[in-house]
């Protein structure tokens, strides 16, 4: 489907701001009537504007569940005017937000969401080629995490041998290869993992996962299976049945570079005492390092325990 878009500029004293947003014509609607399925819906769908329709003391509750999963700070929750109360008058709406309530006027509320919009984009930053937020909010996820004490498996993937296709074909296509892998992590989550699992684009072709699912597994090993089986796509036919490309190595030597494959590397937060961020990512990319010294898509876990 086409993509609308549509321009804000927000004015303020001493600068002014123009962002477009582009707004695809699809989506889906998640609908929810108690309170366990809405923890569920809103640690998966991760929400920058939550509509109720309700009572304000259903709302202020949702507020608090926000806040309570780390949401509030790019959620806006919306009730609609009580008939019959004088302190809501026509055209006007309430703004719930955790330990704060206030009345607004239409065009406030609009100003409010802009810069809630903003302010969310400029936290979260996404990658202009997946679509998939960036390490920035890897870190963040995973310190919450190991500061909660929550058990959690991280996986770290790249692909093998996409320099010297990115060499061959160029880095258009070597996109096209990186939005493949990136469907794959994607699917392959949604498949497999639970509600609040989180899929980043670190960069290039490094992707990471952060799952609490007990098929992570399964998780990794639908990746591979997923991108092997259009892998061949991307190659030209001739060399589809070589089984390999050639081109100059970093030595400047010619060298054969098979297909690309899936290299992962897992580390379990709960076989060992992971303390921060950059200790988990080193585990990470020392056990994946390992996988790409096996030939072939290969999925290694750490199996060292304390």
């Amino acid at each position: 489907m086409p993509a609308e878009s549509f321009a804000v500029l927000l004015v303020q004293p001493g600068q002014a701001r123009l962002s477009r947003f582009h707004v695809e014509l699809r989506g889906e609607t998640l609908w929810t009537t108690g309170a366990p399925q809405l923890a569920q819906q809103l640690a998966r769908a991760r929400p920058e504007l939550v509509a109720v329709a309700g009572r304000p003391e259903v709302a202020a509750a949702l507020a608090d569940e926000l806040r309570r999963q780390g949401l509030a700070e790019s959620v806006f929750v919306i009730t609609p005017a009580e008939e019959g109360e004088e302190a809501h008058a026509p055209g006007r709406v309430s703004l719930v937000l955790p330990e704060r309530e206030e009345e607004l006027q239409p065009e406030d509320l609009l100003l409010r969401l802009v810069r809630a919009v903003l302010d969310a984009q400029a936290r979260t930053p996404v990658s202009a080629l997946t679509g998939l937020p960036g390490s920035p909010v890897l870190r963040n996820e995973v310190e919450r995490r190991l500061a909660a004490g929550q058990r959690f498996v991280f996986l770290y993937l790249d692909l093998d041998n996409f320099k010297a296709y990115n060499d061959v074909y160029g880095f258009g296509r070597g996109d096209i290869a990186i939005r493949a892998l990136s469907r794959e992590v994607v699917a392959a989550t949604r498949a497999h993992g639970v509600p609040g699992d989180l899929c980043v684009h670190i960069g290039g072709d490094d992707f990471a996962i952060v799952t609490s699912s007990d098929a992570y597994e399964r998780i990794a090993q639908a990746i591979i299976q997923g991108f092997e089986a259009g892998v061949p796509s991307l190659y030209s036919e001739e060399d589809r049945e070589r089984g390999y490309i050639e081109t100059l190595s970093r030595r400047g030597e010619p060298t054969r570079y098979p297909l690309m494959t899936v290299s992962i590397g897992g580390v379990d937060t709960g076989q060992r005492t992971i303390t921060s961020y950059l200790q988990l990512t080193e585990i990470a990319a020392e056990v994946k390092g390992y996988a790409k010294a096996i030939e072939g898509s290969q999925f290694v876990m750490d199996r060292r325990r304390d």
